[in-house]
């Protein structure tokens, strides 16, 4: 699952894997994927992704509210189920959203 090209295909956002080395204006997207290999029969041919979505910003204002909209839709639209929160983060000084989603399977061929 390449989630950089399927996020910002859906969304028109640009997202990271972790951290940025030296972050960009604010707001950005990173993403974390814990995978989960495992299957049956002595074949691990399932992916399983655990995938935590984050955006940081100043501001909590109607143009945020649109971005965080516009995730929301692409995880429903591809029918993903997810829990999502947004908090101020006193230590870092903005804002931060957080879509933490059930894990998406993937099945890998193998013979």
């Amino acid at each position: 699952m390449n989630i950089e090209s399927w996020f910002k295909e859906g969304t028109g956002f640009k997202i990271k894997e972790l951290r940025y080395l030296k972050p960009p204006a604010l707001p950005y997207f990173l993403y974390t994927n814990r995978k989960i290999t495992r299957g049956a029969d002595l074949l691990n041919n399932i992916i399983e992704n655990n995938i935590t979505i984050e955006r940081y910003s100043e501001t909590n204002n109607a143009s945020d509210l649109e971005e965080i909209q516009k995730v929301n839709e692409l995880l429903k639209k591809n029918y993903y189920t997810y829990d999502s929160q947004t908090e101020w983060l006193d230590s870092e000084g903005m804002y931060g959203t957080f879509w933490v989603l059930d894990p998406i399977l993937e099945k890998v061929r193998k013979e």
